[in-house]
């Protein structure tokens, strides 16, 4: 059969990709050789963020600042907190995806794909033809290179979120933003959990101040970390050995989460002229253009950030310069959150980001929980909000430690990709007694003491 586009992947890239070009009266047809609905509803966002809320219901049952208020932590049924989860997926993945692309009359062909020449693909020994594809592929747990590592047989963040068992002791090989949610999660489970990071910091691409802060709360809840270190070898003898150039330490389960890379394995792209990146991403041009012009690429199998967000606005632009437009994806303004609790939310550049580029003509305002109402009132103060603009007062980034961070974050969003001005949050309005609030009040501590602001004037 002939198709005006197919599209390789049935992650958020690809089925946006799908329901754009199909909205625009293309012929497209998606192909999954695995589950349909990629990582985010599968194995990512949706099953992780849903265990996330489960231990944090049975961890504030337990732990809560209110006098006078009685309430008490029970057992943990761990199977049904998974049988709940799994529910949720398998119903996502029908409603949001397989019905969706019926609706759309994008038919999905099941199987593994791979080119047999520039203009023809094969799936599971039936060959395809269209005028173009888009690959969205996405990415998969990486293993680094220590020795004994994957003969170890670890969880990857795939098997940590089914887990066989609730270990009595979880060690975690990596402190970027999925380590740092599941250690939160299983610690609150009663898991004994230890940290290993190889940088100095934990979510060494974020503010370090901010994540020193969450690490102080993390360890407050009993979540170990040694960071700094070198992992020379594990060795697995009944429990995991991880053999450091300090120190060994053990553990029932090894959780690692180091990372992940493009999946463009088996697709045989050298013989359609497809070059892939020093990293094995998909290279494509700002349109999202392979080196060969009938090829596009989208979302984490092309290098782009690992968001389901970028992934889904790149699949749309990937479809609409398929059939003729020339747009460039904007990456200005890519929000990113940890959803640990606090949670960090990010969007521009930091304090050390904004300086490496604009020098000591950068200004910054903190505004630390105490001083907003809202954490006052639920007696919460953990977090800070952290300001940083250029000498005009143009917002060049702002980061948010605090409980559901991420759900502030989009006026600074908007303030970043638009260039406002931090007088613009100062004159918008904001509802008292709201996280977003504090966006107001941190502008306004760029040139006023926090003590002297009323907290509602």
């Amino acid at each position: 059969m002939s198709y005006d586009l197919l599209i390789v992947g049935s992650g958020s890239a690809g089925v946006a990709a799908a329901l754009e070009a199909a909205s625009r009266g293309a012929k497209v047809a998606v192909i999954e050789g695995a589950t349909l609905g990629g990582t985010c509803v599968n194995v990512g966002c949706v099953p992780s963020k849903a265990l996330l809320r489960a231990t944090e219901a049975f961890h504030k049952a337990g732990h809560h600042p209110f006098e006078g208020i009685q309430t008490q932590a029970n057992r943990v049924h761990l199977a049904e907190v998974i049988q709940q989860k799994d529910a949720l997926v398998g119903h996502l993945r029908q409603e949001k995806y397989a019905e969706v692309l019926k609706a759309a009359g994008v038919p999905v062909i099941g199987g593994q794909a791979r080119f047999l020449d520039r203009e023809t693909l094969e799936v599971d020994g039936l060959v395809h033809q269209a005028k173009h594809y888009v690959l969205a592929t996405g990415a998969t747990p990486t293993m680094p290179p220590i020795p004994g590592l994957a003969e170890s047989r670890p969880w990857t963040y795939i098997q940590a979120l089914s887990p066989d068992i609730q270990p009595k002791t979880l060690l975690v090989i990596g402190g970027g933003a999925i380590g740092l949610e599941l250690a939160q999660a299983y610690a609150r489970l009663g898991t004994k959990v230890t940290v290993l990071e190889a940088t100095p910091y934990l979510l060494p691409t974020e503010d370090p101040e901010l994540s020193t802060l969450l690490r102080g709360y993390l360890e407050a809840e009993g979540v170990e970390f040694h960071t700094g270190l070198k992992v020379e070898k594990v060795v697995r003898n009944g429990e995991f050995q991880i053999h450091t150039d300090s120190r060994v330490y053990r553990g029932e389960r090894l959780l690692v989460s180091t990372g992940r890379k493009p999946r463009t394995e088996g697709l045989a792209l050298e013989v359609a002229g497809v070059a892939l990146g020093a990293r094995g991403e998909i290279r494509v041009d700002e349109y999202l253009q392979t080196t060969n012009a009938r090829i596009y690429a989208a979302g984490d199998g092309a290098g782009l950030p690992q968001y389901v967000y970028v992934a889904a606005q790149a699949g749309r632009v990937a479809a609409r310069n398929v059939l003729g437009s020339k747009e460039d994806l904007d990456l200005k303004a890519v929000p990113r959150v940890t959803f640990t609790d606090p949670a960090l939310a990010t969007v521009g550049l930091s304090e050390e980001e904004a300086r490496k580029q604009y020098g000591s003509g950068i200004r910054v305002a903190r505004l630390p929980l105490e001083q907003l109402p809202k954490a006052l009132v639920q007696h919460n103060p953990q977090g800070i909000f952290k300001l940083v603009v250029d000498g005009e007062g143009t917002v060049l980034g702002l980061s948010i430690l605090a409980p559901e961070a991420g759900d502030a974050l989009q006026e600074a969003v908007l303030a970043v990709k638009f260039g406002l001005n931090y007088q613009d949050l100062i004159e918008t309005f904001h509802p008292y007694l709201t996280l977003a609030e504090g966006i107001r009040l941190v502008a306004q501590a760029l040139d006023t003491e926090l003590r002297l602001l009323s907290c509602c004037a």
